[in-house]
């Protein structure tokens, strides 16, 4: 969408107020009966706090800075299997260890883990009382050079830590609870049915999907959340060597808690944050729920400058090739580039929004009381012809007209009725401020010293990109979605469960050669069935002119994936479904598709389902791609026996082509690593060059779950790879600031 049709897209949307990561390793704990399982006292109850008076001290943070988006209240504790829970001994000698926390009111709780180091063969998990939210397995394959753990929330006021350990381990594992986050407002509560007015100036990105390169600048803005109680924006950002290093730009005050934590450690509070990309609405003039399944978490500190709020953080783990990451580029003159601006940002949360601004901006000092900034360190927005700001905004990138960074949000006072008075600190007064390597830009962003004054931005999977296929926005009638109900005497919706007895639905694509699909998205209306009641199956189908065979199924359970601290181990936490929203269900191995293929849903328990996708509505379009099964045979939509008409399904498949030559995001001569897989013998063999002493391996699967990992300390290393199943995988070798992937074929 041109610039000069933006004008006539704020006034529709005024009309319109709405809005590596851990991998856990299976596994199940023991049932859990609430009244019988534990003595009197068994849940740990953390004291009251004054919530009303924490929410106004917030909001008056809030209100200067574009201050981080606090949702949690933290309780600093020192729970272990010494001082907390109850102890037991089962038949075969495993000890388990369970303790309950208990927090009245909390929307959900989340806990750090201070201590964390497990023996092989234990096991942790955490759940609620009624187990319908587990997160775990976690294993010794979640160890860290730093000892800690984040997990992700569990929804509600109780928790349940459960810990067993075999008889004959090698060392008893260390266990502490030292932080409980009392979550008071939800993470996600301002999106529709929880979205604030105060937002209706704010168009998502999805709004701009004419201009490509508002959605490629798009890609590299992220929703962070920091220490599992506040929340702020980043950005990921090129560096002159063009070696797919995801540096991450946020504010420093997003992480020292508004400047009220003197000398912080930088480098723990960049362990315990999370990466959200691809949070965004899937549609325009009716803003929802986004995407939360592909994250990243935990980060290295590089570089942190008070005086001008500047942070610099590189995350541990490059993000995958789905999750089609861009790394913006920069401008660090003294003039500010040229408008027109553009700055995007996740407000209190929320789902990605875009300001624009026509105004040329000019440097200026910015001044809070008792923070003490540079000087004429900051870009001055003084009026937005379109969006403003708002906390949790902090750190989100302004572009110029060549979209390029010139700076990252420190504070403001806009407001969609006052969009005005918001400061960026310079990128060019955040260059070399300091000779100390940690307190600039230049060193990490410039290592080859090339004094670049600009430099464009980076798709890391370039060479081979991977690809979100949509027959609905290829229509570009993305806001015409609905849920088409049956017209009496027949009952139900069409694409989900109905008095006729179809149950099973189907989405037609091509792709061009032959291809690999990552996973799916599927935008739905909300879900009303009880919390782990719902049975419906995501499904693959080949077929030559309908849906033959089936390829893969999985169930719709769509799972926030965050990253642990130094390793790359998995969390996962099944999403709530309240809420019309796009879901990303991820395939747990690659699906190799040519030529026509089908991604649908099945509806197994229809009887008590109230699932469906979303479709076009009639007259819409005259392609169909859209099918359903009837008594063991596939029709199109167009063919239906009550209601015929051409429409598509808002499903849309992810996917890589496997003709092109590599899903590295970094050119292979430039460290001269090579990996050579000998499939005879089960094994991949790593050649390091001179330069390089010792490096770390990680194995992945596609979908993420990390295989195997071991230290590299020769210059020829041989890694067996003996009960892995065959499939693709991602080899990730990273030595000091060399990271170095490569895909294989086993």
């Amino acid at each position: 969408m041109k610039y000069n049709n933006l004008i006539y897209l704020l006034a529709t949307l005024f009309a319109v107020f709405e809005s590596h990561a851990q991998v856990s390793h299976g596994g199940s704990p023991l049932p859990f009966i609430q009244s019988r399982s534990q003595p009197a006292g068994f849940f740990v109850e953390m004291p009251p706090f004054d919530m009303e008076e924490e929410i106004r001290t917030n909001e008056r943070e809030e209100s200067t800075l574009r201050g981080s988006f606090r949702f949690a209240h933290k309780f600093m504790t020192n729970y272990n299997r010494s001082n907390a829970g109850t102890l037991f001994t089962l038949p075969d000698g495993t000890r388990v260890w369970r303790m309950g926390i208990y927090s009245k009111g909390a929307l959900s709780i989340n806990v750090l883990f201070s201590e964390f180091e497990l023996p092989e063969g234990a096991q942790l998990f955490l759940y609620n009382p009624e187990q319908t939210q587990i997160l775990g397995a976690f294993t010794h394959l979640n160890n860290s050079d730093l000892g800690l753990l984040p997990v992700s929330p569990v929804q509600g006021d109780k928790l349940v830590v459960e810990y067993h350990e075999p008889a004959h381990v090698s060392f008893p594992g260390r266990l502490t609870v030292g932080e409980v986050n009392h979550g008071y407002r939800s993470l996600r509560g301002y999106e529709p049915g929880g979205d604030r007015n105060e937002f209706y100036c704010m168009p998502s990105p999805i709004c701009f999907q004419d201009d490509p390169e508002y959605d490629e600048i798009s890609r590299s803005v992220v929703l962070i959340t920091i220490d599992g109680v506040r929340s702020c924006t980043g950005v990921l950002v090129n560096n002159t060597l063009n070696d797919g290093k995801p540096y991450l730009l946020t504010a420093s005050h997003c992480l020292n808690e508004n400047f009220s934590v003197k000398n912080p450690d930088y480098e723990s509070v960049a362990g315990r944050i999370v990466c959200f990309f691809n949070y965004r609405s899937p549609t325009c003039e009716t803003v929802m729920r986004g995407t939360e399944e592909m994250s990243v978490a935990s980060a290295a500190y590089k570089a942190v400058n008070e005086k001008n709020d500047l942070a610099l953080l590189e995350l541990l783990e490059a993000p995958p090739v789905y999750y089609q990451p861009y790394y913006a580029g920069w401008n660090i003159d003294d003039k500010g580039g040229t408008p027109p601006y553009a700055s995007i940002h996740h407000p209190r949360a929320s789902v990605k929004r875009i300001n624009l601004s026509e105004d040329k901006v000019s440097l200026k000092s910015l001044t809070i009381r008792g923070i003490d900034f540079y000087k004429n360190a900051h870009w001055n927005v003084e009026r937005w012809s379109i969006g403003s700001t708002a906390s949790g905004s902090s750190g989100a990138p302004l572009f110029d007209s060549n979209h390029r960074v010139i700076g990252a949000l420190s504070g403001g006072s806009s407001s969609c009725s006052v969009p005005m008075d918001d400061f960026y600190y310079s990128l060019f007064k955040a260059w070399e401020p300091s000779k100390n390597n940690d307190e600039q830009l230049k060193h990490w962003l410039d290592p080859d010293r090339s004094n670049k004054k600009t430099l464009d931005g980076l798709d890391p999977y370039k060479t081979n990109p991977s690809y979100r296929l949509s027959n609905i926005y290829e229509t570009k009638l993305h806001d015409s979605i609905e849920i088409t109900g049956i017209i009496s005497p027949a009952t139900g919706n069409l694409f989900g469960s109905n008095s006729l007895g179809i149950t099973e639905y189907a989405e037609e694509y091509t792709a061009d050669a032959q291809a690999i699909l990552h996973g799916a998205y599927l935008v739905t209306p909300a879900v009303t069935d009880a919390v782990g009641s719902l049975d419906v199956e995501v499904t693959v189908y080949a077929g030559n002119g309908k849906p033959e065979t089936l390829l893969y199924s999985k169930p719709f359970k769509p799972m926030y994936t965050e990253l642990s601290v130094v390793d790359s181990s998995f969390i996962e936490t099944e999403k709530w479904l309240n809420r019309a929203q796009e879901s990303f269900i991820r395939f747990d191995e690659p699906i190799t598709v040519s030529g026509t293929f089908y991604i649908g849903y099945k509806i197994k328990s229809p009887a008590k389902s109230t699932f469906a996708v979303y479709n076009l509505p009639k007259g819409k379009t005259t392609r169909n791609t859209a099918w359903y099964l009837q008594e063991s045979q596939w029709h199109k939509a167009s063919s239906h026996p009550v209601m015929p008409f051409n429409t598509s399904l808002f499903i849309d498949p992810a996917l890589q082509y496997t003709n092109e030559t590599s899903t590295s995001p970094l050119p292979k001569e430039e460290y001269g690593i090579q990996v050579f897989l000998n499939k005879n013998h089960k094994s991949i063999h790593v050649l390091l060059p001179g330069q390089i002493e010792s490096a770390h391996l990680f194995l992945y699967s596609t979908s993420g779950q990390l295989m195997t990992k071991t230290l590299l300390t020769n210059a020829h290393s041989t890694i067996p790879l003996l009960n892995m199943p065959p499939g693709v995988y991602i080899v990730n070798i990273k030595s000091n600031d060399i990271f170095y992937t490569q895909k294989i074929l086993f």
